[in-house]
């Protein structure tokens, strides 16, 4: 009786949450307002985060050109890497990883313990450091202590040998929640995002879903249409849809439409969600 007991208390709380997040009702839309217009704040959404995205690739590439004539390790490299981290506010930290996978240089300096630490069996970096090319990462649990995305460039010296990459550490959330509160400030819609595995990367409604994936966690099984939108976003690089899901509390279905489009770099998507309810 206990077990069963607790279990019915956990699965009223995961109710509540996850009406309060990406499915929440959100605030009532303007009468009179059209889906141009929720397209239309997509639009600034999802252009917002291109240049973000566009703008810490260019700087990588940049300090990648500088690191190839100074070497990826020594005072230098601190330099051009506290450059690349102070020219970009959202970047956790900016590392070189030698062709070798160990830790070169690293800024700030609070994280100089971790040169020449081994890193190059992270599937991430040891993808980087095979394949030699500009990469964003998948979202991945970083030892910083955050669920993260790094940006990677390969570093190769004046006579085409090459001896690396830069990387920089990127908070997903912090990036999306930035622009979306700038883009959507004032207007009556939600915002969320997701990888093209379906894992919820980004929620502007408060909640507990952020990480979840939204096609098999199992908190998401009572919301079959917002399942299936979601089956959709992750194949679909834009599109638009319905869904209806009842907040926690026992109160009526709500009704919501939403909009997608994608961004991302070197071949790594996100889907970028903008809603209202109807």
């Amino acid at each position: 009786m206990r077990s069963a007991f607790v279990f019915l208390v956990v699965t009223g709380m995961l109710a509540v949450i996850l009406a309060a997040g990406c499915t929440g009702p959100g605030t009532r839309p303007e009468e009179g307002s059209k889906i141009t217009d929720l397209s239309a704040a997509l639009d600034r959404f999802t252009t917002g985060v291109n240049t973000t995205l566009q703008g810490m690739d260019g700087a990588l590439a940049s300090s990648a050109a500088d690191l190839g004539r100074t070497g990826i390790a020594g005072p230098e490299a601190n330099a051009t890497l506290a450059r690349l981290t102070a020219s970009l506010p959202l970047a956790q930290d900016a590392v070189t990883i030698s062709a070798e996978g160990r830790i070169a240089a690293v800024m700030p300096e609070k994280y100089w313990g971790a040169v020449g630490v081994y890193v190059g069996n992270e599937s991430h970096n040891r993808q980087a450091l095979q394949e030699k090319r500009p990469l964003m990462s998948p979202v991945f649990p970083a030892a910083e202590g955050f669920d993260a995305v790094s940006i990677r460039w390969p570093v190769r010296d004046e006579t085409g040998v090459y001896l690396g990459l830069v990387s920089v550490l990127v908070d997903p959330q912090r990036l999306l929640a930035d622009q979306a509160d700038r883009e959507l400030a004032g207007t009556p819609y939600t915002a969320w995002a997701t990888d093209t595995d379906g894992r919820l990367i980004y929620d502007r409604d408060p909640g507990d879903l952020v990480g979840r994936n939204m096609l098999t966690d199992p908190v998401f099984a009572n919301y079959p249409e917002l399942v299936a939108l979601a089956t959709r976003v992750t194949v679909e690089p834009t599109g638009s849809g319905t869904y209806t899901f009842t907040p926690g509390g026992g109160g009526s279905p709500v009704r919501k439409e939403a909009v997608w489009a994608t961004t991302g770099l070197h071949g790594t998507e996100w889907r970028l969600v903008v809603a209202r309810e109807v």
